[in-house]
């Protein structure tokens, strides 16, 4: 192939010049992700599952550069070269905020600048961690929190090897989830036909059928009125802060119940509604039904007292039992994916240790022996990295179990509710003590577990969610997979490299401490104090905490079987899993105002009225990232911060 050849669009999307603009964009949110929330103390916007900046860069890229490109130059980029450009844009939001850097580069130095005399962590945690994944150097870590001299270099040769260690992890982790997606692709999207909700906006913004450089979305008035609604509203309370005579538009509304025992947090959240809106009605009724019955049973068992212990990290407010429930259901929500696929696993294992020529896995990443050996390779990798770090055998074992029950279990919810926020009920590491005790564990196993926080506790992205969207993007737009799978790669190295010289770049110049953002403040103190309290306080195999998983097991599977067996049953099962986390309990409304709105349009209305008034709700999770990504612009020049997301 010569230069003239590899510069034409190749025809199925994935070409150089469609993975050279992803990439130009993965940089921008490896690079604008740390800034927005650190410095800026603005609206979050690739911490989540919705991937709010990509869709704010995509609205650039299809709303206004490529158009302009189409009509000065009388070429721009198809439907499948976008589409690949967005697909790279949502693997790189799993990267830089809660996914992974930004909560793994404060915990490598963290421990040993907020260690002080009376948390004891120097004797507690220090000797168990291995100086190959942590920054202990006095003045590198003093100068990382406090700031170093105006000119002063980054002492890079501090960092590298720490880093680049935990990226083995990372890639380790990464590689064994992308192959499990390639095995579960057929069976979710074929056969199963799951909805990804959070596939339809970009597909919507990239569809070039009929007339004109713009989709028929954004010609669609109904699109701009959904898009005022949420863009509106946040630019009135962004005037607000910079001409106080602007009243401010305060939509955050809650109010206490069972005796004032729990809130009920009823603040409508535009990018909810709209993704909710695309939702089977059983779906939508499951995840505010269950959220409400959580927070009722919360209150109840507040009430008469109660507990089988603490609140666990990343759990609340659910208690424990209640945190516990859900983790069971969504153990049987993984188990029964699997079990529901098996006789397309058992093509898959055919496919992959035969080499049957009847199956056909061209459509797939890579093929199904790549990822049938993927798997096998990145759990050796895996186990061997945590085997060396502290971990023993078993509960290294125990501990990517759940890490990887939680990551197949939330990407499996996010392709079929599409909800923009959540987190596992019950965080991995945290389940690990629960299963296992602190006498399995040692010292150094919780030390580790701690440590490994950053990106197997709140886990409010991850790779494997934004990868199942983005190969449903490819499926419908005809993607060459194969190509596909190089490029995502690409975007996770570039993501991963530039959001770790962002952030301690950023700390360097400003201080760690001076930064904003969950990683520099809360995140390491709430650790570290964890691993000392259970380091310091052994706690036996928690018993009632798994008597509580299994029935939530049991629970799931009833519900299933009834969803399974009678018609019309109207409750889906799903809800169950999500529990009752922070994100849960703050758009659990926001879903049930979807579900009403549909209930209402489909009765009154009918299929006409939704196809017609789709746009409307479309425009207003577009207006919502599209006003936040504005204001983050206007926030750079004038130092002021807005925020408009969770």
């Amino acid at each position: 192939m010569n230069d003239q050849d590899a510069s034409r669009p190749h025809p199925k999307g994935v070409s150089r010049r469609a993975v050279g603009i992803g990439l130009v964009c993965c940089l921008a949110i490896a690079f604008g992700e740390p800034y927005t929330v650190m410095v800026l103390h603005s609206s979050p916007m690739a911490a989540d599952f919705s991937a709010g900046a990509a869709l704010f860069l995509f609205l650039l890229l299809t709303l206004l550069l490529n158009p302009l490109a189409r009509l000065l130059t009388g070429s721009g980029l198809h439907r499948g070269e976008m589409a690949t450009a967005y697909i790279m844009m949502i693997v790189a939001c799993a990267i830089p905020s809660w996914g992974f850097t930004i909560n793994l580069v404060p915990l490598m130095a963290g421990f040993f600048y907020f260690a002080t005399p009376e948390n004891n962590w120097g004797e507690l945690i220090h000797p168990y961690l291995p100086e190959w994944l942590v920054v202990s150097d006095p003045e590198v870590v003093g100068k990382f929190f406090e700031g170093g001299a105006q000119g002063e270099a980054v002492p890079w040769g501090a960092w590298f090897l720490p880093l680049l260690a935990w990226y083995c992890i990372a890639f380790s982790v990464y590689c064994v989830t992308l192959c499990l997606l390639v095995v579960l692709r057929k069976q979710w999207m074929e056969r199963e036909r799951l909805l990804f909700p959070l596939a339809t906006l970009p597909l919507e913004m990239c569809d070039q059928q009929g007339r004109g450089y713009l989709a028929p979305f954004f010609r669609n008035p109904i699109t701009w009125i959904g898009f005022l609604v949420p863009c509106t509203i946040n630019s009135i309370n962004a005037l607000h802060v910079y001409f106080n005579y602007i009243p401010a538009i305060n939509l955050s509304s809650s109010f206490p119940i069972m005796r004032n025992s729990i809130n009920l947090f009823t603040t409508p959240r535009f990018e909810v509604i709209g993704l909710s809106f695309l939702l089977n009605l059983d779906v939508s009724f499951g995840v505010w039904f269950f959220a409400f019955l959580a927070n009722l049973q919360t209150g109840f068992l507040r009430i008469i007292g109660f507990s089988i212990g603490p609140m666990q990290p990343y759990s609340p407010p659910a208690p424990p039992s209640v945190a516990h429930i859900a983790m069971g259901a969504l153990f049987f929500l993984v188990f029964a994916s699997f079990w529901n696929g098996r006789e397309h696993l058992k093509e898959v294992l055919r496919k992959a240790f035969r080499g049957d020529p009847e199956i056909d896995d061209s459509k797939e990443l890579i093929s199904y022996r790549a990822a049938v050996y993927g798997i096998l390779v990145g759990t050796i990798c895996a186990l061997f990295w945590l085997y060396q770090a502290g971990f023993s055998l078993l509960s290294a074992a125990v501990f990517l179990l759940c890490c990887l029950v939680a990551f197949v279990g939330l990407a499996r919810i996010i392709a079929q509710a599409g909800l923009a926020y959540g987190v596992a009920p019950v965080a991995a590491p945290v389940l690990t003590v629960n299963i296992l005790g602190t006498s399995l564990l040692g010292p150094a196993g919780i030390s580790m577990l701690g440590l490994n926080f950053a990106w197997a506790a709140d886990i409010r992205t991850f790779v494997m969610a934004s990868a199942a969207t983005g190969l449903k993007i490819a499926e419908v737009t005809g993607l060459e997979c194969r190509r596909l799978f190089w490029a995502i790669l690409g975007a996770i190295a570039v993501t991963l490299a530039g959001s770790a010289w962002a952030v301690v770049t950023l700390a360097y110049i400003h201080g760690g401490i001076n930064l904003g953002g969950w990683g520099f403040h809360g995140l390491t103190n709430y650790t570290g104090n964890w691993i000392a309290h259970n380091i310091a306080n052994p706690e036996p195999i928690h018993v009632w905490h798994l008597a509580f998983g299994a029935l939530g097991v049991v629970l799931m599977g009833v519900l299933t079987w009834l969803k399974g067996h009678f018609v019309g049953f109207p409750i889906h099962p799903i809800g169950l899993a999500l529990g009752l986390t922070y994100p849960i309990s703050q758009i659990w409304f926001s879903v049930f105002i979807a579900w009403v709105c549909k209930v209402v349009i489909l009765k009154y209305g009918g299929p006409w009225l939704y196809r017609h008034l789709r746009p409307f709700f479309l425009g207003m999770v577009l207006g919502q990232f599209g006003s936040a990504g504005f204001w983050i612009v206007v926030s750079s020049f004038t130092g002021v911060s807005h925020r408009f997301t969770l």
